[in-house]
């Protein structure tokens, strides 16, 4: 929580976080790319298209992240949260930059050590979701982080829900745009 407060203090205009967190993307993508070398994604995957393609990558990870910083803002203030938008803002991107070393960390372990690269990929889905709860609970003055836990992943199950739905609507009025999986 004092790693929030500290990211919520730096003073970055919402214009140049925006920017961190597209860069923070950008980056990913293209260390996304490096370990599909080191390590090709298998083949006849229905997120085969996501790995192999740089810009649709980072076309998904950009999307997921606006939606992050909306999805964050909004649904803590509706539960009576007191964080503002610029300060989820900053909060996503750190929590972004985190789990970027993370990945960088993961790529150097599958280069040296490939077995210990599984076990960070299961302590990197920990530590984000103990992350974004903890920061996510400062941000708002939330004191609970096990409810915070618990909403994050109740609002993240919804928004996969609503989003299926809403492409699976995609598809039906346009066959063939949105391939079958």
């Amino acid at each position: 929580r004092e790693a929030a407060a500290e990211v919520r203090r730096l003073p970055i205009a919402p214009e140049a976080a925006w920017q961190a967190g597209i860069l923070v993307i950008v980056l990913s993508a293209i260390l996304t790319q490096l370990s599909n070398v080191v390590l090709p994604p298998v083949a006849d995957t229905p997120i085969m298209p996501v790995l192999v393609n740089p810009l649709l990558s980072a076309g998904v990870q950009l999307a997921i992240f606006v939606v992050t910083v909306v999805a964050t803002f909004r649904i803590g203030r509706s539960f009576g949260g007191t964080g503002s938008f610029e300060d989820t803002l900053k909060i996503v991107v750190w929590t972004q930059v985190m789990m970027f070393l993370v990945q960088v960390v993961q790529l150097a372990a599958l280069l040296l050590v490939p077995p210990l690269a599984v076990l960070i990929s299961f302590a990197s889905v920990v530590l984000f979701f103990w992350l974004f709860a903890n920061f996510v609970a400062a941000l708002h003055g939330f004191e609970s982080t096990g409810m915070v836990l618990l909403g994050i992943v109740l609002s993240a199950f919804g928004l996969i829900v609503v989003f299926s739905l809403l492409l699976a609507f995609i598809s039906m009025l346009f066959p063939g745009v949105i391939p079958s999986v």
